[in-house]
């Protein structure tokens, strides 16, 4: 009889990692230890798949910190602790500190992540879609590294609700095929994929930040990260942002699918659970709004279907897992029922639907601020001072970039436009007749 082969053991794994005997091994990178790093609470439905995918695009290591589960999510990650597919944490909460920055405070000194490779910080309503060759991230770290980079700033694509409204036990990535326009710009938050050494870097949400003092030195000329198209980033994002702009922004070899609204049920059980960094009232109609957009169909996800429904299948071999995950979907499912047979859930549900109708011409992500040159200044090393100021005497003496043609209602989205489906749209005024202001084809005009 064939002895069963153990599982390659990660650099800094706790003694409970990997002591249950399971046919689906850990992925060993050509990369080293590729992990990803989250927050969760309360995301029982939805951890399965979350790791099915995370683990079929290949990531090595998988480290995800809960605080106060009431549905089985920790114990289910307890569960895929033993089996050696991820790591489990506990995120002890100090007193004034919010979920997130607490979980990113330990994860700094965790040993899997400190002596990782690679690392990227996530969310469980983020999925990682890989568009660059086969679309795992042994062939993007791959690309990255023939061109002598060390990180990659991925930039979101929001998903909406696509017009679901009940619940489903189906993959959220399969769910939801609408997105916003890759050149809404107000969808252009980042996550930053990286190499980290603890010493040099301290852990962000968005991206890492680098420790004050390594900025005098030649630390920074070592940095090279590249945009989710394989660009070269700019110099400036070595040391603070965390968003694209319209010289960086890049969707060709990866972007990161923002799940954060799916369904109206589903939503309106995450409103009544709370959110992992305590904002009050977050998921209201706004939220929504700005959230819930569909204006063109995106299914890059579709081709890891058959790779992850196979994870997905096996690890819901495992008894206990299977029992947790069921239990979970079940608890959800319970919970809504309540929901329904409240005049709370009916509201949210009429107020969903007039916020799903705001054109995207109209979304207002916060209220207008404007930039504080002064208070930006102040925050900046002179290293970066010194450093800005050549970039921008660089890009001033470059041959001017040929610019996409403009009209007075905004550029064009670029690639191809999907007009099968009906969607709301702002009318302009242009001369004596009025034209659509089709989001599928025109992107909004930039805010000020």
């Amino acid at each position: 009889m064939k002895a069963e082969r153990k599982p390659k053991r990660p650099r800094g794994a706790s003694d409970l990692w990997g002591t249950v005997p399971f046919g689906l091994k850990r992925h060993v990178s050509p990369h080293g230890q590729v992990t990803a790093v989250s927050m969760m609470k309360d995301e029982g439905p939805f951890v399965i798949e979350w790791v099915a995918h995370h683990l079929a695009i290949g990531f090595t290591d998988l480290v995800v910190y809960t605080n106060d589960c009431s549905d089985g999510t920790d114990d289910m990650l307890i569960r895929l602790e033993e089996l050696g597919l991820a790591h489990h944490r506990r995120n002890v909460i100090p007193e004034g500190i919010r979920p997130q920055p607490s979980a990113l405070n330990y994860a700094q000194d965790e040993p899997v992540v400190g002596k990782s490779d690679w690392v990227m910080v996530f969310d469980a309503d983020e999925f990682l879609s890989i568009r660059f060759g086969d679309g795992t991230l042994d062939a993007l770290i791959g690309a990255a590294r023939e061109k002598d980079a060390n990180g990659i700033v991925v930039t979101w694509r929001i998903f909406g609700s696509g017009g679901v409204v009940d619940w489903s036990r189906a993959p959220v990535t399969e769910q939801y095929l609408y997105a916003a326009p890759p050149m809404w710009n107000k969808g252009w938050g980042v996550k930053t994929l990286f190499t980290f050494d603890p010493d040099y870097w301290k852990l962000g949400i968005h991206r890492p930040k680098m420790k004050t003092r390594h900025i005098k030195t030649d630390f920074p000329d070592r940095v090279k990260w590249l945009n989710g198209s394989g660009r070269e980033m700019e110099d400036y994002f070595k040391f603070r942002g965390w968003r694209s702009i319209t010289r960086t922004i890049g969707y060709d070899w990866v972007q990161l699918n923002h799940y954060a609204v799916k369904s109206v049920d589903s939503y309106a059980i995450r409103k009544m659970r709370g959110n992992v960094n305590n904002k009050k009232d977050k998921y209201n109609s706004d939220y929504w709004s700005l959230q819930d957009r569909n204006e063109v169909r995106d299914e890059t996800m579709l081709r890891y279907t058959e790779a992850r429904n196979r994870i997905m299948a096996q690890l819901l071999e495992d008894p206990v897992l299977h029992r947790l995950h069921h239990a979970a979907v079940e608890r959800a499912e319970a919970r809504l029922a309540e929901l329904k047979q409240t005049e709370a859930y009916h509201q949210l549900v009429a107020d969903l639907a007039k916020a799903s109708a705001v054109p995207i011409t109209q979304i207002t992500a916060k209220p207008p601020q404007a930039r504080d040159k002064e208070k930006i200044a102040a925050l900046m090393s002179d290293v970066e001072k010194r450093r800005n100021t050549k970039a921008k005497e660089d890009r001033k003496a470059a041959p001017a970039e040929p610019k996409p043609p403009v009209t007075p209602m905004g550029s064009y989205v670029s690639g191809g436009i999907d007009a099968s489906a009906e969607v709301p749209m702002d009318w302009k005024q242009n001369h004596t007749v009025l034209v659509p202001m089709d989001p599928r084809v025109f992107t909004p005009p930039p805010s000020s």
